[in-house]
């Protein structure tokens, strides 16, 4: 187990120095999503989804990418086009996680391995859904379960419930042109709700252990 927290930490550590040293080149295609709304709508679209992607290995301004997604295409196109996108990140970063298995099992050895498939297996789900609004964390999450296994179906699934509520809030904020204030509020709207997610997804597991031993002592 130790292991492969520590192998998640480094991953975590690895991105957030990638994500600093472009950063410092100051890509001005990764400063803002202004230049998207200069282009015909269907280059926009592809641009806005392309850009989504790329936020795996690079600073992209997921947030403002989505908010003009929201501006270009209205709330229901808007949040549907987000969704494909952090959905391509997400594989992405299971892809990657796959390529690196071998790597991942000679680091942390067969018996932190088997920790991490049986958590994914357990927590897999509720772990992406969370996750997925939040920055490095998103990205560590799916290389992680690609590394420890977990099913791509049932990862996509989990990405799009994570994705789903910061694409419409921020399709809906650009929609309706509300200001980037607005893009804020929709922002912690989003983090609190993973929140709540993980409370409640945490205490039915927990009632569904305890009445599964209860059904065992019976």
């Amino acid at each position: 187990m130790k292991r492969f927290l520590l192998l998640f930490f480094f991953l975590a550590l690895a991105m957030l120095f990638i994500f600093f040293v472009i950063q410092a080149f100051q890509p001005a295609f990764l400063q803002d999503a202004g230049f998207m709304m200069q282009q015909k709508k269907w280059l926009a679209a592809l641009t806005g989804i392309a850009l989504l992607i790329l936020d795996v290995v690079a600073p992209v301004p997921s947030s403002l990418v989505m908010f003009a997604n929201g501006i270009l295409f209205g709330s229901v196109a808007g949040a549907a086009l987000s969704l494909l996108g952090g959905l391509g990140a997400a594989y992405c970063g299971y892809w990657l996680g796959l390529k690196g298995q071998n790597a991942g099992h000679r680091f942390t050895g067969a018996a932190s391995m088997a920790w991490a498939n049986d958590f994914f297996s357990r927590w897999g789900l509720l772990a992406v859904i969370v996750s997925r609004p939040v920055p490095i964390m998103a990205e560590a999450v799916s290389i992680a379960a690609g590394m420890a296994g977990m099913k791509p179906g049932k990862l996509l699934f989990a990405s799009a419930l994570g994705l789903l509520p910061a694409a419409l809030l921020y399709a809906i904020a650009g929609a309706y042109s509300l200001d980037l204030e607005g893009g804020l509020i929709s922002f912690l709207a989003v983090i609190a709700l993973s929140g709540v997610t993980w409370l409640t997804g945490k205490r039915s597991m927990k009632s569904g252990a305890t009445t599964t031993a209860t059904h065992v002592d019976l």
